[in-house]
């Protein structure tokens, strides 16, 4: 007498759960209802990121995540609001893995998100079922590159299955090692689409270029305009000094006309007379007029070279002299 079952019935002899399970096991193995539970229910689950747990930025159209243990969805999610929580469709968009994303519509337009109120219209709800093709996915094989091929890629019989060569749990410790290392390395290098912050001080190796790319300089740069600022460590409340091309003065004529400053690192170390072609005596204004009425200014001393203790350098007309001085 034939035993068995026939396939159009669906299993259809079988009225009890102890017989599916024995039917089961019987077809796929042992154990292979275990495996099959995993599924039980599978697109029924889905993923809540609640209105409490993200803020949008209107003017940006950028969702920040800000509940604690929650991050962003991933690129290409499809999701849907919990106004309307079976239509899934939305999609993520610009997502940075960790904080942020945006929300595009099938057309490829940015939506925002619900507005929030009491019941929640404002949850994003993502479906966790697992579909065929995720499974797939899975464990797709990669096929080895032939250097005597005339294609350069060899048949299926030298594929090699990328997501099986190790263990699950030694794939997860690899990926966890990489990612730390990817955010490590992220926040010790400067960004050009978003403001950088730095702790520890920061050294540079190379050229560094500074790009006006949206023209925001005029004619003379702002403090509104891309450049390398820098603030004194001792007092970081102060504004930041533009460096290289600052045009402030930390000297000032303020006690009858003597040139005075309040800068501690400031020395009058360098003095640079440079008249120009306009020069036409004493009193143009192009050089500099040195007036004491008291005569007192410019003092006239005869000493011998031998007590001279130092030397200060003077360039006149390209040629380098030295004035001895004595303390």
């Amino acid at each position: 007498m034939a035993q068995g079952f026939v396939r159009d019935l669906n299993l259809i002899e079988s009225d009890t759960g102890a017989l599916d399970r024995g039917i089961l096991d019987n077809l796929g193995g042992p154990n292979i209802t275990n495996d099959l539970l995993l599924f039980d229910g599978n697109f029924k689950f889905v993923s809540k990121l609640r209105e409490v747990d993200y803020t949008y930025d209107s003017s940006a159209d950028v969702i920040t995540v800000t509940g604690e243990g929650k991050v962003a969805f991933s690129d290409g999610t499809q999701i849907s609001f919990n106004d309307d929580p079976t239509n899934f469709e939305y999609i993520v968009h610009s997502s940075n893995g960790i904080d942020k994303f945006r929300i595009y519509n099938s057309l490829g337009q940015v939506v925002a998100p619900p507005s929030p109120d009491t019941f929640g219209a404002g949850d994003l709800r993502r479906n966790d079922g697992v579909s065929f093709q995720n499974l797939s996915n899975l464990s797709s094989k990669r096929l080895e590159v032939s250097t005597s091929s005339s294609t350069g890629v060899s048949d299926d019989s030298g594929a090699s299955d990328l997501f099986n060569q190790y263990p699950a749990g030694e794939q997860v410790d690899y990926i966890s090692s990489q990612l730390g290392i990817y955010y490590y390395k992220r926040g010790r290098v400067p960004l050009t689409f978003e403001n950088s912050s730095f702790n520890p001080p920061v050294t540079f190796r190379g050229q560094v270029m500074i790009v006006d790319s949206t023209a925001t300089i005029s004619s003379t740069p702002d403090s509104n305009s891309p450049g390398l600022f820098i603030i004194d460590a001792n007092n970081p409340s102060a504004g930041a000094i533009r460096a290289f091309s600052d045009a402030s003065n930390p000297w000032s004529d303020a006690v009858s006309g003597v040139l005075s400053t309040t800068e501690i690192s400031s020395e009058p170390n360098v003095l640079a007379l440079n008249p120009d072609s306009t020069y036409s005596g004493i009193t143009s204004s192009t050089v500099p007029n040195i007036v004491d009425s008291s005569s007192s200014l410019l003092v006239t001393e005869t000493i011998s070279t031998s007590t001279a203790t130092h030397k200060l350098p003077v360039l006149v007309n390209g040629q380098q002299y030295f004035i001895l001085l004595a303390s």
